[in-house]
């Protein structure tokens, strides 16, 4: 058996073992963090945390530790006396991921969509300390997402993460709504479309996905970042009671998995269901809504990083996060 083979067939082996239960998930906090309202995204590079809520102008830069070190103001939005912006005017920044790019590390950002005029802003921010910022309208390639999908009537997009892989961008539609999709584009195609060189991509792919029901009610894509020595997605799931994508609910838990790459076949559904594992503590479940997910080392058993949680009253929420692949 060649070497290349053998490897080829670990990293298979590794993958499969993670979706057949044998994921184990530590973590420790919560760090709770008041002057960073409504954390939804998250990213780390050279030893910084980037985090930014879904109601808030700003992008943070957090240490280790969770203390806020610096912020640079995406946009100006009026805000209100707590800081954050209305519900009306939020931009819903919900996705982000680190994109090697033009020979720099930049911050992708996304709004969620579904919301002309607000929520299809796209934002690449550089990590050089400069924090230069370039912003596309994402509207076109949302209403590409929603045309494959064959979303009808009301239904919109809501795209809560993204992770690069391998080449490719990811982007999870978190399916309180509508469904739990995974769209797939070339990495070189997001970025002619980010910086205006092109207007459409073309082969988007997608995957539905089936995520476990807690107390009836059916998780939904949150976060996402991607664990390079096993070829695998990791994703974080929410599960929240409410029936659409703009209002809150009750908080009843939260889950994280795995999805091989070698899974995203054309046309796969994806069944997660029975791999999802539920972050608990003695038996019972976090109460915690888990937006993001960002991973700050990886080897072939191990992957270490952090969540990011927003429960809804203006605070962010952080947890250091062990994930362990059990031989």
């Amino acid at each position: 058996m060649t070497r290349k083979l053998f490897a080829s067939l670990l990293l298979a082996t590794l993958a499969w073992c993670a979706q057949a239960h044998d994921l184990d998930i530590r973590i420790r906090g919560p760090v709770v963090e008041k002057k960073l309202p409504s954390g939804s995204g998250m990213s780390w590079h050279k030893g910084r945390y980037f985090v930014v809520g879904d109601d808030s102008p700003y992008l943070f830069v957090l240490d280790r530790k969770f203390a806020i070190t610096d912020r640079v103001l995406l946009k100006d939005y009026p805000v209100q006396a707590d800081g954050r912006i209305s519900k009306k005017l939020k931009p819903d920044f919900e996705a982000m991921a680190s994109v090697a790019w033009n020979g720099s590390v930049w911050n992708l950002i996304l709004g969620s969509g579904g919301v002309k005029g607000t929520r299809e802003l796209g934002l690449l921010v550089s990590t050089d300390g400069k924090f230069k910022v370039r912003a596309q309208d994402m509207g076109g390639l949302y209403q590409d997402f929603a045309a494959l999908a064959g979303f009808q009537g009301g239904q919109a997009v809501n795209i809560e993460a993204l992770a690069i892989a391998r080449g490719d961008a990811f982007f999870f539609n978190r399916g309180n709504a509508v469904r739990n999709l995974v769209f797939k584009v070339a990495l070189g195609d997001l970025m002619d479309y980010m910086t205006g060189k092109t207007r459409r991509i073309a082969g988007i792919r997608m995957h539905e996905a089936q995520l476990p029901r807690l107390q009836g009610v059916e998780a939904g894509f949150s976060g996402a970042d991607f664990w390079p020595e096993i070829d695998s997605l990791v994703y974080s799931a929410s599960v929240e009671n409410s029936g659409n994508a703009h209002d809150d609910g009750a908080v009843l838990g939260s889950y994280l998995g795995l999805i091989p790459l070698t899974a995203l076949k054309d046309g796969a559904t994806l069944d997660l269901t029975r791999s999802a594992r539920l972050i608990s503590r003695n038996n019972a479940p976090v109460r915690t809504k888990v937006e993001s997910v960002a991973l700050t080392h990886t080897d072939r058993r191990r992957a270490t990083g952090a969540l990011v949680s927003d429960n809804d009253d203006g605070s962010s929420e952080f947890f250091d996060l062990v994930l362990s692949i059990r031989p």
